[in-house]
């Protein structure tokens, strides 16, 4: 198969549409000349394979730019496309300047792209493929059912769970261990220069020096349930060691605040495959808060006890009305009226979103000069976006120096306020660690170890385990 790219940013997509082409010359202006150069590629490729290989092409369903490609376009470039003799046409989306629809984060539609193929399919009688965002069993199995489209194209799903088509095709639902559209560990990594890894799969890109080793008669005792401690405990199963897991609260840890702002649901499927797992071999879980002086039948103790959000050290924080971003995303709390989110970062934009969301007045404070420090290509300009929609007042390179009876003081300015919101950052939750280590091998890992993603709390769980 050779494919001749029509999509996204590259050369020959780029001729084809007015957001890119403002050429004056016979390959510019008229779609007839913006398609000329690459008809030309095609029918040189064409020729070239002359019958030996299937040639395809991938074109861009619609660029998702007011100046861009639109579907009707697009359609005809498919129709000279198969009149030119190409054996079968790709469907995607986007452009290099509407990156989200290119490869989707989770506030992107699944299946967005099926009506497109739909639609092209009932004209065109050559296989239509589509992809982009079908990270669930049924909808893939809908497409090719409901003659919405011959063909169904994954990627990000195959590096979640590789054996996805396999499950599917067992009707084995409970035990796929779908993409969820963070792109933390594929495409914010691979746009920094960096290997491709996975959130839900930690053996994602180092399949041949993480392979799971063998049986273990080891007994693992595991404090924590969240992304951390449960995969721990799943990875410690599935060796065959005997796991004992103590959680004071729920299983998901953080997984619910996560996924309360808008357009962060998909973080759920994580925990309810990660649960299904827990309940899958029988792991036993012990509700209760472990004390220094409990003691274990264990051989490895792992600590997987989290992070706690920081209370800076600001005048006037103790009041009713100060909460932190935690609570009011786990607890989903509604706040109305104006609200002061002091923090800039992932949690602490997540927060005026929700809060937005809700119709709250929203001033954000953040002592650096930028904001969102951290946040990934395809959904940085988005949440740009919600805020500016939500109209919430960014207030950068700002300190806030004492908190009182409904206002902030900043450094530049005093801020009136209904309710403060802290988002200030994370610091680890491992004070079992220095005691137990007195009585046993401990392991810490995730954010207990050190506040990061769920992306490198889940990655070293399994490693640890691994090692074990």
């Amino acid at each position: 198969m050779v494919e001749v790219h029509f999509a996204h940013g590259y050369l020959l997509h780029s001729f084809m549409s007015t957001h890119t082409n403002h050429r004056t010359d016979e390959y510019g202006g008229s779609f007839e000349n913006r398609i000329k150069y690459p008809m030309d590629v095609l029918k040189t490729v064409i020729d070239e394979v002359n019958g030996e290989v299937p040639v395809q092409i991938r074109v861009s369903v619609d660029e998702y730019v007011d100046d861009g490609m639109k579907f009707e376009e697009v359609k005809t470039v498919c129709h000279i496309a198969k009149e030119m003799g190409v054996a079968s046409i790709s469907l995607s989306a986007g452009c290099y300047d509407a990156v989200e629809y290119a490869i989707q984060p989770m506030f992107i539609p699944q299946g967005f792209i099926i009506p497109f193929a739909k639609e092209l399919k009932a004209e065109i009688d050559i296989p239509v493929i589509v992809a982009a965002r079908l990270n669930d069993a049924h909808l893939i199995e809908n497409v090719v059912e409901n003659d919405e489209a011959d063909i169904v194209a994954i990627g990000r799903g195959l590096i979640a769970d590789p054996l996805l088509i396999d499950k599917i095709k067992a009707h084995d639902y409970d035990n796929i261990r779908y993409c969820i559209a963070c792109n933390q560990g594929c495409i914010d990594r691979v746009l920094g220069g960096m290997p491709a890894h996975c959130m839900v799969n930690p053996v994602a890109g180092e399949e041949l020096t993480c392979k799971l080793k063998g049986k273990s008669d080891k007994k693992v005792v595991i404090i924590g349930a969240g992304p951390a401690g449960m995969e721990a405990a799943i990875t410690a199963a599935q060796r065959g060691m005997k796991v004992t897991v103590y959680e004071k609260g729920e299983l998901g840890g953080k997984f619910k605040a996560l996924s309360t702002p808008p357009e962060k649901d998909t973080f759920m499927m994580f925990d309810r495959y990660l649960v299904s797992q827990m309940k899958k071999y029988n792991i036993e879980v012990i509700n209760k808060e472990v004390k220094t002086d409990d003691e274990f039948d264990a051989d490895t103790i792992i600590l997987a006890t989290g992070s706690k959000q920081i209370v800076p050290p600001i005048q006037g924080i103790e009041q009713e009305f100060v909460l932190q971003a935690e609570d009011v995303l786990e607890n989903q709390k509604e706040l109305k009226g104006n609200v002061v989110v002091i923090g800039g970062g992932l949690v602490g934009t997540e927060t005026c979103k929700y809060l937005g969301n809700q119709g709250a007045h929203v001033t954000l404070v953040e002592m650096k000069d930028n904001i969102a420090d951290g946040i990934g290509a395809t959904f940085i300009g988005h949440m740009f976006a919600k805020l500016a929609e939500y109209q919430v007042d960014v207030k950068t390179s700002e300190t806030v120096k004492e908190i009182k009876n409904h206002e902030v003081v900043l450094s530049n300015t005093t801020v009136p306020c209904d309710y403060v919101v802290i988002a200030a950052g994370y610091k680890s939750r491992n004070e079992l660690a220095e005691e137990l280590s007195k009585k046993y091998d401990v392991k810490v890992v995730g954010d207990a170890a050190s506040p990061r993603r769920i992306l490198d709390a889940t990655a070293e769980a399994y490693r640890v385990i691994n090692g074990l």
